[in-house]
C-alpha cells in the first residue's frame, strides 16, 4: 500500500504531461530570408517543419489579433480550406514531414503572424508565430 501515492503521481503526470514519455512534438516555421522586405503582390512561401506526419493546420493572426483558419493539410496532401477566398488566394501542400503554405499575392490584409498547428495525442501544438508585414 505504500506505493499507492507514487502510482497516483505517475498516473497524474502521464495525463497532464504527455511529453515526459517522449510524446512531444517539435514544430518550426521557415520563411524566405527577405520576408522583412515584403511587397504588395509578392509570393510568400512558408514551411512548417515537423517531426511527425499527421497533418497540419495553418492559422493567420491579423494585425487586430483575430485568428483566421486558412487550411488543413492532411498527411496525404489533401487540403481543406476555410472559405472560397482561401482556396484561390493560398496554396498548400506537404512533402515528407514538411507542410507548406503559399500566399500567392501578398496584400495588406495578409499582414500578421502565421502559425502551423498540429493535433497530436489530443493536444494542439502551435509553432512560434512567423511575422509577415509590409515595410
Amino acid at each position: 500500500m505504500d506505493t499507492s501515492p507514487a502510482l497516483l503521481l505517475l498516473l497524474a503526470l502521464g495525463f497532464c504531461c504527455p511529453g515526459i514519455y517522449g510524446q512531444s512534438l517539435e514544430i518550426r516555421v521557415r520563411s524566405p530570408t527577405d520576408i522583412t522586405h515584403l511587397q504588395v503582390g509578392q509570393r510568400l512561401e512558408l514551411e512548417c517543419q515537423t517531426d511527425n506526419n499527421r497533418g497540419a493546420f495553418w492559422i493567420h493572426k491579423d494585425k487586430r489579433g483575430t485568428l483566421h483558419f486558412i487550411v488543413f493539410i492532411s498527411s496525404t496532401s489533401r487540403t481543406t480550406f476555410g472559405n472560397r477566398r482561401s482556396a484561390t488566394h493560398f496554396e498548400a501542400s506537404n512533402y515528407n514531414k514538411n507542410y507548406y503554405l503559399v500566399v500567392k499575392s501578398f496584400t495588406p490584409q495578409d499582414e500578421g503572424n502565421y502559425f502551423c498547428v498540429m493535433n497530436f495525442n489530443q493536444m494542439l501544438y502551435f509553432s512560434p508565430g512567423q511575422p509577415a508585414f509590409l515595410p
